[in-house]
């Protein structure tokens, strides 16, 4: 196994040179690189999966679907909406921690997180005024001490800052498509 030094181009399975290289872009456009992300999908009225969607990324696509949990009525045989979003979570921050490690020099040999979200779901069918979401915890543990990094990682995760400070969020139906009644 190769060992991973500060002036390698790769380090914790992050490429270094494209990471610096987009750093001096955004250090030149004023510290700002701004990027648009849509999903477009279909709800299934019948059967399983209950959603469909495929995902783009730089190189490729995948097909994700999901289901409801039982207790809402779902079929519970694709994981929740709900589970997406702290993976999605979970997966930003972590590539979020080794980013910032790779441009700190420190290597990894394991980093492992656990993520947990804790939410009602009362207020969904009850329709009282109450927080559906209640608590993330994500809990980082690294073959080395990276606490500082794991903080500075909490303010620079896209995904982390979306969830902890109530992103505006715009709903509606889309223009020219007729309310149903």
């Amino acid at each position: 196994m190769k060992k991973e030094s500060k002036d390698d181009t790769r380090m914790n399975n992050i490429d270094l040179v494209v990471v610096r290289t987009a750093r001096k872009s955004f250090d030149e456009e004023g510290g700002h690189h701004y990027v648009e992300k849509t999903i477009e999908g279909e709800y299934r009225l019948e059967g399983s999966p209950s959603f469909v969607a495929e995902l783009r990324s730089d190189a490729s696509s995948h097909v994700v679907s999901s289901d409801e949990p039982r207790i809402l009525g779902g079929s519970g045989v694709h994981v929740s909406p709900l589970t997406y979003v702290l993976y999605g979570v979970v997966a930003c921050f972590a590539n979020t921690v080794a980013i910032q490690c790779g441009l700190k020099g420190v290597a990894l040999k394991k980093m492992r997180l656990k993520g947990q979200l804790k939410y009602d779901i009362g207020p969904m069918l009850t329709g009282i005024d109450s927080p559906l979401i209640r608590e993330l915890r994500i809990e980082v543990d690294a073959d080395r001490d990276i606490s500082e990094i794991v903080k500075v990682s909490a303010g620079r995760c896209p995904a982390l800052f979306a969830i902890s400070h109530g992103v505006r969020a715009e709903v509606g139906q889309s223009e020219g498509r007729p309310t149903l009644r």
